[in-house]
C-alpha cells in the first residue's frame, strides 16, 4: 500500500505549483476524474498509474518510501506535528534567531522567494477571481497616481502573469471570462502606462496591445477606447502626433463611447495639434473636451480616476501651453496657466501627486519663460517638494526643462539658486 489519499495528492501537487490539468495530460486521465480522486469520492481510489502520473508532473518521489505521505514532507508542506525531523527543526530555529538579531541570510533574498514556487492557478475560475484582479488594478492605479510609474510598473506586470494564467483556466464563453477580460485590460492598460511613465516604451506598447486585445474580447467599447487614446497619446508624446492623430481614430468609430472616455480622446487630439502648431484644430478638441465632460454622468469604477475635472483642466492645460510655445501667444499662454491653476486646485495633492506635480512643472515653466519670475518661482519650489516622493521619467524630464527656463535669468540671484537645486534634481547622484 502506498498510504496516499486524494486530499493528499492534492497538497503534493498544490505545493509544486502544478495545474490538474497537467496531471490529467500525464495519466491520460480526465481532468473531472482526477479532481474526484483529490476530493477523496467513493469509487475513486488513488491507483499506482495516477500516483505515477502525479510524481511526474511535480517531479516529487512518492512510490517506493517506508510509511504514508510524500518521501520528503518538507517538499510538500510536512510541517504537521511528527513530519518535521529534530535535526531540521533545530536547524530552522538558529536560522531564525540568528536573523533576528541582525546575522546574514544563508542564501540571497531572490533564491529564497524563488524557492517558495511558482503560482498556483485555482482549478475553478469564478467571480471572486476576476474581483481580484479588479482590485488588483485599483491598487496599481492607485499607486501610479501618487508615486510615479516605478512599483505599480513592475507590481502590474507580476500581477498581470497570475490575471492571464486565470484566463487560461476558465472556461471558454462564461461571463465569467468576459470579466476576467475586461479586469485584465484594465490592469494591463494601467501597467501599461505605469511603464510609459517610467520611460520604458516598448514594454508599454506591449502591455497596450494586451490590454487592447483583452478589452476587445470583452467587448468593453469604453476601456477599448481608453486604451487606444493612451496608445496614441504615447506617440504623441514620442513625437508623432500625425500617429497619433491616426490612432486615435481607431477607437472613435465606436458609437458606444461614453463621455467621459470622448472627454480623453479628445484631450489628446487637442494635444496632439498643438504639437503640429494647428491653433484652430486644437482649440475645437478643448471645446470638445470640455463639452463632454459637462455631458457626463457621475463616474463609475476606473472612470473616476481618468475623466474627472482636474484631468479635464490639465489635459487642456498641457495641450494650450504646448500651443503657446509654438505661436509666442500671451492670451493662450494666459488661458494655459488658468487652466493648470485650476487642474491643481482639484488634484488631490496626496492620492494623485504625480498629476498634480506634472501640471505645476508645466505651470512654474510657463511662468519663467514668460518673466514672470515670482510665480514661476513658487510653482518650482512646490514641484521640487512634491517630486520627493514621486518616481517618474515624465515628472524629471520637466524638471530639466524648468531648469532651462529658470537658467536664462541667470543675473537674478534667486535663479542661479533656482536653477542649482533643479540640477540637484534631475542629474544622477
Amino acid at each position: 500500500m502506498h498510504g496516499y489519499d486524494g486530499p493528499t495528492l492534492r497538497s503534493v501537487r498544490e505545493s509544486a505549483g502544478v495545474p490538474l490539468r497537467r496531471v490529467a495530460r500525464q495519466a491520460g486521465m480526465s481532468h473531472g476524474h482526477l479532481s474526484k480522486v483529490e476530493r477523496g469520492e467513493p469509487g475513486r481510489p488513488v491507483t499506482p498509474a495516477v500516483l505515477a502520473a502525479y510524481e511526474k508532473a511535480t517531479g516529487i518521489r512518492l512510490t517506493g518510501v517506508a510509511g504514508h505521505g510524500p518521501a520528503d514532507p518538507n517538499q510538500t508542506g510536512g510541517w504537521r506535528r511528527g513530519h518535521l525531523s529534530e535535526t531540521r527543526r533545530r536547524t530552522l530555529n538558529a536560522k531564525i534567531a540568528a536573523v533576528a538579531v541582525g546575522g546574514p541570510l544563508s542564501e540571497q533574498l531572490t533564491r529564497i522567494l524563488d524557492a517558495t514556487g511558482r503560482p498556483i492557478i485555482p482549478e475553478r475560475i469564478e467571480a471572486p477571481d476576476a474581483i481580484q484582479i479588479e482590485q488588483a488594478a485599483a491598487l496599481c492605479t492607485s499607486l501610479d497616481l501618487r508615486y510615479g510609474g516605478g512599483v505599480a510598473d513592475q507590481m502590474a506586470r507580476a500581477l498581470l502573469r497570475w490575471a492571464v494564467g486565470l484566463l487560461e483556466a476558465a472556461p471558454t464563453g462564461s461571463p465569467i471570462t468576459t470579466r476576467l477580460h475586461a479586469a485584465i485590460a484594465a490592469l494591463a492598460q494601467r501597467a501599461g502606462w505605469a511603464a510609459f511613465d517610467a520611460d520604458t516604451h516598448d514594454v508599454a506598447r506591449s502591455l497596450f496591445t494586451v490590454a487592447l486585445y483583452a478589452a476587445t474580447r470583452a467587448d468593453h467599447p469604453d476601456l477599448r477606447a481608453h486604451v487606444i487614446a493612451d496608445l496614441a497619446a504615447q506617440h504623441n508624446y514620442l513625437g508623432y502626433p500625425d500617429d497619433c492623430l491616426q490612432v486615435v481614430r481607431f477607437g472613435e468609430v465606436d458609437e458606444r463611447i461614453s463621455p467621459p472616455v470622448q472627454q480623453i480622446m479628445h484631450t489628446v487630439k487637442a494635444r496632439a495639434y498643438a504639437v503640429r502648431g494647428d491653433a484652430d484644430a486644437c482649440a475645437r478638441h478643448i471645446h470638445a473636451a470640455e463639452q463632454a465632460h459637462t455631458n457626463t454622468t457621475p463616474l463609475r469604477g476606473w472612470q473616476d480616476t481618468i475623466a474627472t475635472e482636474a484631468h479635464l483642466y490639465a489635459g487642456t492645460g498641457h495641450a494650450a501651453a504646448t500651443l503657446a510655445r509654438r505661436n509666442q501667444s500671451p492670451t493662450i499662454r494666459k488661458d494655459a496657466q488658468q487652466r493648470l491653476g485650476r487642474a491643481i486646485d482639484r488634484f488631490d495633492p496626496a492620492s494623485q501627486a504625480r498629476p498634480a506635480a506634472l501640471a505645476m512643472a508645466q505651470l512654474a515653466t510657463l511662468h519663467l519663460e514668460a518673466g514672470e519670475l515670482d510665480q514661476g518661482s513658487h510653482w518650482a519650489r512646490r514641484v521640487l517638494e512634491a517630486a520627493k516622493t514621486i518616481r517618474s521619467h515624465r515628472l524629471t524630464e520637466h524638471l530639466a526643462i524648468m531648469r532651462t527656463a529658470a537658467a536664462g535669468h541667470r543675473t537674478d540671484p534667486a535663479m542661479r539658486e533656482l536653477t542649482a537645486q533643479l540640477a540637484g534634481a534631475t542629474e544622477p547622484g
